[in-house]
């Protein structure tokens, strides 16, 4: 009978060990989505940033890294993220007892995809690091719009400058008909007129030249070596009454 107490006493010590690793949700996870065009690999990172739950996308057959998700929610076994596209598709999934694998559903464009996530590793360091400035470019703040000829489809994109206390710019870029917002811009640069932007998230650069009156860019949208035309113009700011 003296015995009983010790194994009980064993078995409670484990038990929180346990039920943290069937909830711990803070790591990378890997899975692929199937698609017409075959098999899309994506990768998760899964982590707490202060008293919230964030997280970051990668898919790198198309050349994406670290583009952040929103929504993240987690509870209990449940997991839950928007990411960023058209619709703004989100998951659903829940977290295996073993924390090794979650399985889920991606809903997007009103259909449910089946998406089954592998644990990785543990969570990768996110870096906060402000844009860098180069030249004059505070001359760039607001906003700029264009459209974009992706292989006959029209993509109207934007970039949003604005200003920091200190007096920095920082940047973010959206693509409006993909439903993509809020990436940000890793450098800006200005050497005369030239302008160099570059989106390190979806490795992107953009190299425009600006005309005298700083009202307009030409110049290339840059993703894997291929440059496509993309001119953009400032929006005139809203009269306010």
């Amino acid at each position: 009978m003296k015995r009983y107490p010790a194994i009980l006493t064993g078995l409670m010590l484990l038990a929180p060990a346990a039920v943290l690793a069937a909830t711990n949700a803070a790591a990378v996870w890997e899975g692929s989505i199937k698609t017409p065009n075959g098999d899309l690999g994506v990768v998760f990172n899964l982590h707490r940033d202060g008293d919230k739950w964030a997280g970051e996308m990668d898919v790198p057959m198309q050349g994406v890294t670290g583009l952040p998700l929103a929504n993240v929610k987690v509870d209990g076994a449940a997991i839950g993220f928007t990411m960023p596209g058209q619709g703004d598709p989100h998951y659903d999934g829940k977290l295996s007892d073993d924390g090794k694998s979650i399985s889920g559903n991606l809903n997007a464009g009103g259909q449910q995809i089946p998406l089954d996530l592998k644990w990785k590793s543990e969570p990768k360091a996110v870096e906060k690091a402000a844009p860098s400035n180069t030249g004059d470019v505070q001359a760039l703040e607001g906003v700029w719009e264009g459209v974009l000829d992706a292989n006959g489809t029209q993509l109207h994109v934007r970039f949003n400058f604005t200003r920091n206390a200190d007096g920095s710019i920082a940047a973010t870029f959206d693509s409006l008909d993909q439903g993509v917002n809020g990436v940000p811009v890793a450098s800006i640069a200005r050497t005369g007129d030239t302008v160099k932007l570059e989106i390190k998230t979806v490795s992107i650069s953009y190299e425009g030249t600006l005309n005298k009156d700083a009202s307009a860019m030409t110049g290339n949208l840059i993703q894997m070596g291929m440059p496509v035309p993309l001119n953009l113009q400032r929006k005139k700011a809203e009269k306010k009454n």
